[in-house]
């Protein structure tokens, strides 16, 4: 779990981040980066239209957020939104783990 400074929770900040910001594409989620405060702020978002059952949708997110988690200390500035693609329910937790590694590192949010 992310800690409460470090999300990005305000539904007119989430609105902003994911209207105005930059997008980065991968095949399981996109990745919108706005400018922010002075810490970055990260929010994951996976619809229903990912998966109807909750516990594909959780298990998504816990997975994102932990990874995010791990890098929080590397992060840029910024606010963060991650919307999550069905494709993402199709694959194992090792995979998805590496694939938001690897998008954090191409959109040089961290090092």
């Amino acid at each position: 779990m992310l800690s409460q400074k470090h999300r990005l929770s305000k539904s007119a900040e989430v609105k902003k981040t994911t209207a105005r910001g930059r997008s980065f594409f991968n095949p399981y989620f996109v990745l919108k980066l706005a400018s922010g405060k002075d810490i970055p702020r990260f929010t994951v978002i996976v619809s229903t239209k990912v998966s109807k059952k909750a516990v594909d949708r959780n298990r998504i997110k816990r997975v994102i957020r932990e990874e995010l988690r791990k890098h929080l200390a590397s992060a840029k500035i910024g606010d963060y939104a991650i919307l999550v693609k069905s494709s993402a329910v199709k694959i194992a937790s090792k995979d998805l783990r590496a694939a938001v590694t690897q998008s954090l590192a191409d959109s040089k949010i961290i090092k």
